[in-house]
């Protein structure tokens, strides 16, 4: 099955997710840089600590713990050995690097006796240095970014990658190298997004990805007075996911391919509507 992250700090929130078919709660340290980089972008700039993990830790029983780091700077020697302190936290992840260096200072600097090291790759000199880069440490798992790979290379539209070929070199590196991934986030199956949710699952079947990050619209309106209510819309978003992603398994090659000229049509069918109201 396809691991599930969610991201979120808030201890009500994690104790419902934790009831329910999701792998992972994603803790997002990453501020360093991304206002930056993101900035006049409908993207959300993370309030969390390295303080709740253990407050999240201590509500859940079936959840993994995910933390996302800072990229490596002046900062990462104080922020590594507080995150080595920290007990509770399963994998540790190192964003927006573009050389082995990086890496190579993240692998010597994190506690890999205790918590697994995973990379986000998101930029494309990460990709052009990816070989030399899985030879230094025997990661099991990688998330490939859409959002920051988008930005650097000025793409009209995140999903681009899929269609344009970049995604498939990227995968074909991990995939020679034996290594399991996952790619980006996905919105709510059954929802009026394009790409549809449902051609994206099934291109994560089609390309043998192992993760995907549950996107903002599975979260909603959270607050403690409908917390009943996310419960219940979340619970039953999940099992749609799961349910689609059973699906997809059934499909044969062809099936497959076609979904993915649906999927190329509608990125298409964005990128012109995008670009002609410019």
């Amino acid at each position: 099955m396809i691991n599930l992250f969610y991201i979120t700090n808030n201890v009500l929130e994690a104790q419902i997710v934790d009831k329910l078919d999701i792998d992972w709660i994603f803790i997002d340290l990453e501020k360093v840089g991304k206002k930056d980089r993101q900035i006049g972008r409908n993207t959300v700039m993370s309030d969390h600590s390295l303080g709740d993990v253990q407050k999240i830790r201590r509500v859940i029983n079936n959840t993994r713990i995910l933390l996302r780091c800072n990229p490596i700077g002046i900062h990462s020697k104080k922020e590594i050995k507080a995150i080595n302190n920290t007990s509770g936290i399963d994998m540790v992840m190192l964003p927006f690097f573009k050389s082995d260096k990086e890496v190579e200072t993240f692998i010597e600097l994190l506690d890999t006796t205790k918590v697994e090291p995973t990379l986000l790759v998101e930029t494309t000199s990460a990709v052009e240095n990816l070989n030399d880069i899985l030879k230094l440490y025997p990661f099991k798992y990688i998330h490939i970014g859409l959002n920051d790979i988008h930005i650097e290379r000025n793409t009209s539209f995140m999903f681009e990658p899929f269609i344009d070929g970049f995604l498939d070199k990227t995968v074909s590196i991990l995939r020679k190298n034996n290594k399991k991934f996952g790619i980006g986030g996905i919105g709510k199956i059954g929802s009026d997004l394009l790409p549809t949710p449902e051609c994206i699952l099934n291109e994560h079947i089609r390309l043998k990805s192992s993760g995907v990050i549950l996107s903002r619209s599975f979260k909603g309106n959270f607050s403690e007075e409908s917390k009943e209510i996310f419960e219940t819309e979340l619970k039953q978003s999940v099992v749609k996911l799961r349910r689609h992603e059973k699906f997809s398994k059934t499909l044969n090659e062809n099936q497959l391919l076609k979904s993915y000229d649906l999927m190329k049509n509608d990125i298409i069918k964005v990128v012109k509507n995008i670009n002609e109201n410019k």
